[in-house]
């Protein structure tokens, strides 16, 4: 409490030097001066028991000042009688108080904890990936104030690392926990040793600590929270079913993204074996689904396209010539002029394309778009719609610029790789015509001609498709 009173103490000191003078003036001291506590009860009610440190003396002073003035001998029963129910009365109305202060801390609190319990589960579930999911996860337990030591531990080959962590645990984040002898059947219950976790921390044998799972809805265990703060002060229920509530969130939120992800990982991987299985029909086109899925993802990046429109477009790249299953070997794998006949069947892999891919539920329309559309111009010249401009979906406008500079890049049946100023050339001819000039600018600031081996020899015997 601060030396200096604040106002209602100001208030009350006055109101009790009013009532001391007002009781000698009329004669009854020592009956009225006995009820000169009243005025303190603003305070008592202001301050609880801490006023009592400062009220007691000041009122026996107040009351011996005031009989002192009067100059009368005070009776045999004053005090017991009168001085003591008075201070009795102030004591017992301020741990009445402070009781109830302390209950209103406590409601406050419980009211903060639940609104970062709320905050934090929104977040958490609005998390773009499991990185971030996790530290936002982390971030709420801090909030909480149960524990400032906090660390989340997964399993990596049987070892516990520490994934994301808060306080003296923090040096450990993206390491191995020290000295560690658990085996990756610890995950596997919910029961966990938390003295093994943390027993090649130092600091660690003046803390107390705490465990908590964090398993996804099916019961699977994605790893723990570990809770530690100084002092033999044990964890207790409520503190540890506070950090519980986010563990659910943080459980269930993490095991449906990375189910997600896995499913994700297998669409990937077979859309890419779809677009690599034409490969093998003609051995001079093997390793360009590879390339151009890489560059395409990259220039896609320098555009700015967020993750999940270049994971679209790596899925158009991959399946952009499946069309071309429908088209024959005389046609696909012939070294000589085609014929226009020829031409208006190997126009029609796109379409064929398309229509198969149509058929996958899952795949999304930019994906579908890539595909149709990837040989559309940007002076309306291209097939098979004639689109023009930024009439052209955006990602087959991005495929186009990278399947170009590989076509050209590499080998083809009906040709040798180009040298690299032939190709610089030949971009800078088709911006504007048959490539989007704002991207093809982009792409030549990736430098890939940087990339290429010098090449050596050409022959061409139709144009580049």
């Amino acid at each position: 409490m601060s030396l200096i009173p604040q106002a209602h103490r100001w208030a009350s000191l006055l109101g009790m030097v009013v009532w001391g003078y007002g009781s000698r003036e009329l004669g009854a001291t020592q009956t009225l001066g006995l009820f000169g506590f009243i005025p303190l009860l603003p305070w008592v009610w202001r301050d609880g028991r801490h006023s009592l440190a400062w009220l007691v003396p000041l009122y026996l002073g107040y009351m011996g000042t005031l009989f002192a003035f009067r100059h009368r001998a005070l009776e045999p029963d004053f005090m017991p009688h009168g001085v003591l129910p008075s201070v009795m009365a102030l004591v017992l109305l301020a741990l009445w108080r402070q009781r109830e202060l302390r209950q209103q801390v406590q409601m406050q609190e419980t009211l903060r904890q639940m609104q970062v319990l709320e905050e934090g589960s929104i977040d958490i579930s609005a998390a773009p990936d499991t990185a971030e999911l996790v530290e936002t996860g982390v971030e709420a337990v801090a909030r909480l104030e149960v524990a400032p030591h906090i660390a989340f531990v997964r399993f990596r080959e049987g070892k516990p690392v520490v994934i994301s962590a808060r306080g003296d645990l923090k040096r450990y984040q993206g390491r191995k926990l020290p000295r560690q002898q658990l085996s990756m059947r610890a995950t596997l219950t919910d029961s966990f040793s938390l003295g093994s976790y943390l027993e090649g921390v130092p600091e660690s044998t003046k803390w107390s600590s705490a465990a908590v799972p964090v398993s996804a809805r099916q019961g699977r265990s994605l790893g723990v929270l570990i809770l530690a703060r100084d002092g033999a002060k044990p964890f207790q229920s409520d503190e540890k079913a506070l950090a519980t509530s986010l563990a659910r969130v943080m459980g269930a939120q993490l095991g449906q993204m990375e189910a997600l992800q896995q499913l994700e990982a297998a669409y990937d991987g077979t859309l890419l074996a779809l677009g690599v299985a034409l490969e093998y029909r003609d051995h001079d086109t093997q390793g360009h689904t590879h390339r151009v899925a890489s560059w395409a993802d990259r220039l896609a990046a320098q555009l700015g396209i967020d993750t999940r429109d270049r994971e679209y477009l790596r899925w158009g790249a991959y399946l952009h010539d499946i069309g071309k299953l429908g088209v024959p070997d005389r046609i696909l794998l012939k070294e000589d002029q085609l014929t226009p006949e020829e031409w208006q069947l190997m126009r029609m892999h796109v379409h064929i394309g398309y229509e198969m891919l149509c058929k996958v539920p899952f795949l999304p329309r930019e994906t579908l778009e890539v595909v149709r559309y990837h040989h559309e111009a940007w002076d309306g010249q291209g097939y098979l719609e004639g689109l023009k401009g930024e009439g052209i979906p955006l990602l087959a406008r991005v495929f186009a610029v990278v399947d170009t500079f590989d076509a050209l890049s590499h080998p083809r049946p009906y040709k040798e790789a180009w040298p690299r100023e032939r190709i610089l050339d030949e971009l800078e001819y088709q911006r504007g015509r048959k490539l989007d000039p704002t991207l093809v600018d982009t792409f030549l600031d990736l430098d890939p001609l940087s990339e290429l081996p010098a090449v050596v020899g050409e022959r061409e015997a139709r144009p580049v498709q």
